[in-house]
C-alpha cells in the first residue's frame, strides 16, 4: 500500500508552532495561577468561601451581590490570586489573535494580500469583540 505524505506550507507550520508553544505556555501559567489562588499563596480580591457559597447565582447577580471584579478590571490589580488566574485565562483566548497576526505577517511576506487582509481582519474583529465594541446582542 502506497503511504501518502502530507506536506504543510510556511505558513502553517508558523502557526502551528506558536499555537502549540502558546498554549503550552498558556497551560502552565493557568496551573501555577490556579495553585497561587488555591493556596492563597497572593491575597484575594474574593475570599475562596465567598465565592464557594454564592457558586449558585448567575454571573450578574454573584458580581452585584459580591462586588467582585468584572470584564477588564482584573489588570488594575494583576497581584491578587484570583485576578492572575483570570489574566492567564485571557491570554489562553489571546493566542489565536497571536496566531493570526504570524500568518498575517507571512502571508504578507509571500505578498499574498487576500489572505492578509483577512488575518488583520479578523484580529480586528476579536480585537472589537473582546474591547465590547462588537458584541453577539448580550
Amino acid at each position: 500500500m502506497k503511504q501518502e505524505t502530507i506536506h504543510a506550507d510556511k505558513v502553517q507550520l508558523a502557526y502551528a508552532s506558536i499555537l502549540g508553544n502558546a498554549t503550552t505556555l498558556g497551560i502552565a501559567l493557568i496551573i501555577i495561577d490556579y495553585i497561587l489562588y488555591a493556596f492563597q499563596l497572593l491575597p484575594l480580591s474574593l475570599p475562596i468561601e465567598q465565592v464557594a457559597a454564592n457558586w449558585h447565582l448567575r454571573a450578574s447577580e454573584f458580581h452585584h451581590q459580591l462586588d467582585a471584579p468584572l470584564g477588564w478590571s482584573c489588570f488594575s490589580d494583576p497581584l491578587k490570586g484570583d485576578m492572575l488566574s483570570y489574566i492567564s485565562l485571557i491570554y489562553l483566548g489571546a493566542v489565536t489573535m497571536l496566531c493570526l497576526f504570524v500568518a498575517g505577517i507571512a502571508f504578507f511576506r509571500d505578498k499574498n494580500m487576500i489572505y492578509t487582509f483577512f488575518s488583520f481582519a479578523q484580529m480586528a474583529v476579536l480585537i472589537l469583540a473582546a474591547a465590547g465594541i462588537l458584541s453577539g446582542g448580550h
